[in-house]
C-alpha cells in the first residue's frame, strides 16, 4: 500500500530525517609529499614545500612545491583516483618559490593566495581575514612568516587539521637544535609569528607543517603569544 502525500510530508520534515541533522561526512588530509630543508654548506640549502592534497566536497592542493615536483604530484593524484582535472581548489599558503611550482597544472582550478581568489585571469573574491572553501575546509591569515601568509584548516574524523605552509617548519621547530633557530631566520615579523603559531597550537589537533611531515599537536607544549 502506498503512503499518503501527508504520511512522505511528514517523513520529510521530521527532524530525524532532516539532512540538516545528518552526520556531516568530513574530509580527509593526504600529504603528497612531505617537505624538506637541508642545508649544503654555507648559505645554501636544498628545500621543497610540503605538497598535501585535502579530500572533501571540493578537491583542494595546498602548495606545490618546486618545478621539479611535476612527475611527483600526476602520479600521487592517480594513485589517490585522481588527475589534475578533478581537483577544484589550489591553495598557495604564501610565495615562496619551494611552494608554489607547478601551477599550470590546474589551468581551470580556483587558486587562492594571500587575499586572492582568482579563476584564469578574473579575480573573483578578495578576503581580509578569513574564507569559506566547503563545509570542512576554510582558511585564515596568519602573518608573520609573510605579511600574506595563510593557514588552511581541514575538519577530518581525527579532528582539525591545519596546513600551516612555513608559519611551521616541521615538527618540534620550536626546539633550538645546536645553536641554530628553525623558523626565526625566514621570519618577516617574528612576533607576529609567534601570535599566529600560538593560535594555530590552540585551534589544531594535527598540523601539516611548510617543510616535514603532518605531526599531532601536543597541547602540553606552550608557545606562548596568546
Amino acid at each position: 500500500m502506498a503512503a499518503c502525500p501527508e504520511a512522505w510530508a511528514g517523513w520529510i520534515t521530521n527532524k530525524w530525517y532532516n539532512p540538516a541533522n545528518m552526520p556531516q561526512k568530513l574530509a580527509s588530509v593526504i600529504v603528497l609529499k612531505p617537505g624538506y630543508a637541508r642545508w649544503e654548506g654555507y648559505a645554501s640549502q636544498r628545500a621543497c614545500g610540503t605538497i598535501t592534497l585535502i579530500q572533501s566536497t571540493k578537491k583542494c592542493m595546498v602548495d606545490l612545491g618546486t618545478a621539479q615536483d611535476k612527475e611527483v604530484i600526476l602520479k600521487q593524484l592517480k594513485a589517490h583516483g585522481f588527475t589534475p582535472e578533478d581537483i577544484d581548489t589550489v591553495i598557495l599558503t604564501h610565495s615562496d618559490v619551494d611552494h608554489i611550482g607547478n601551477m599550470n597544472l590546474f589551468p581551470d582550478a580556483t587558486f587562492i593566495g594571500g587575499n586572492d581568489v582568482i579563476q584564469g585571469d578574473l579575480f573573483k573574491e578578495f578576503f581580509k581575514e578569513t574564507y569559506i572553501v566547503d563545509e570542512n575546509v576554510s582558511i585564515i591569515h596568519t602573518p608573520g612568516h609573510d605579511n600574506r601568509s595563510i593557514t588552511v584548516l581541514v575538519k577530518t574524523a581525527k579532528g582539525t587539521v591545519a596546513i600551516t605552509g612555513d608559519l611551521f617548519e616541521y615538527d618540534k621547530d620550536w626546539v633550538t637544535t645546536d645553536t641554530s633557530e628553525a623558523w626565526e631566520p625566514w621570519s618577516q615579523d617574528k612576533e607576529l609569528q609567534e601570535k599566529s603559531r600560538a593560535k594555530i597550537w590552540k585551534i589544531a589537533d594535527s598540523i601539516v607543517p611548510g617543510h616535514g611531515d603532518i605531526f599531532k599537536v601536543d597541547k602540553t607544549v606552550d608557545l606562548g603569544k596568546p
